[in-house]
């Protein structure tokens, strides 16, 4: 098994600095039981598999670019599932007003051309679950500001 060297990890991370960041990090990870993304570890130290990782191109420093672009991503994933899901139960609900006989008015849809900044609302990228305690926390704190009234 050939030694690694820190020649090796720059060509994947070029700045010093951040390849000991990085090989710090993610040794304090494989000694918190992380899985090894390289096979040829057995045997060698946490360090040395964090460098191994580093040279073999598994493992890298996310910036605050990448990390602008995994949230605009999410958001615009988020975006869209909310503009499906309301286009789901604003048919459902003209399917059941139809089926029992009524008639369909939409008073307001959800899925607006406005995206969620624009209308200033919370975006999440948590469970949806979360979203719907938050708003029952809202609404049980306007109903005790009512009834104090």
């Amino acid at each position: 098994m050939a030694r690694i060297t820190v020649e090796d990890c720059l060509r994947e991370q070029n700045n010093r600095f951040a390849l000991v960041q990085l090989a710090a990090k993610r040794t304090k990870q494989l000694l918190s039981g992380s899985k090894l993304l390289i096979s040829e570890a057995k045997g060698n130290k946490s360090v040395v598999n964090s460098l191994r990782e580093i040279a073999a191109g598994a493992v890298r420093l996310k910036t605050e670019e990448d990390m602008q672009k995994e949230r605009e991503l999410a958001l615009k994933q988020r975006e869209a599932e909310l503009a499906l899901a309301a286009e789901q139960a604003e048919a459902d609900a003209k399917d059941a007003a139809l089926s029992n006989g009524g008639s369909v008015t939409v008073v307001q849809s959800l899925s607006s051309t406005a995206s969620l900044e624009e209308r200033n609302e919370p975006v999440s990228t948590g469970p949806a679950e979360v979203i719907v305690e938050e708003l029952e926390d809202d609404e049980e704190s306007e109903l005790v500001d009512e009834d104090e009234e």
